[in-house]
């Protein structure tokens, strides 16, 4: 199940959840006010995959920095 991060339209207070894709949580509320109905937060998706393409490509282009 994916983790979704969510804020609460009351206090502002940010916090993630599992739940399924295709299924919405019904009754979600935020654990610190109680208030119902947040809002999903679109979060950044991160790789390690990314950091060594880019790393790769700065060895190739320029070599004499890792030398």
């Amino acid at each position: 199940m994916p983790l979704y991060d969510y804020e609460c339209t009351a206090c502002g207070h940010v916090f993630e959840v599992f739940h399924k894709i295709d299924s919405p949580p019904d009754d979600l509320a935020c654990p610190q006010c109680c208030a119902k109905e947040p809002k999903k937060i679109v979060a950044p998706f991160r790789t390690q995959f990314w950091s060594n393409f880019l790393d790769t490509m700065e060895k190739k282009v320029n070599p004499h920095k890792f030398k």
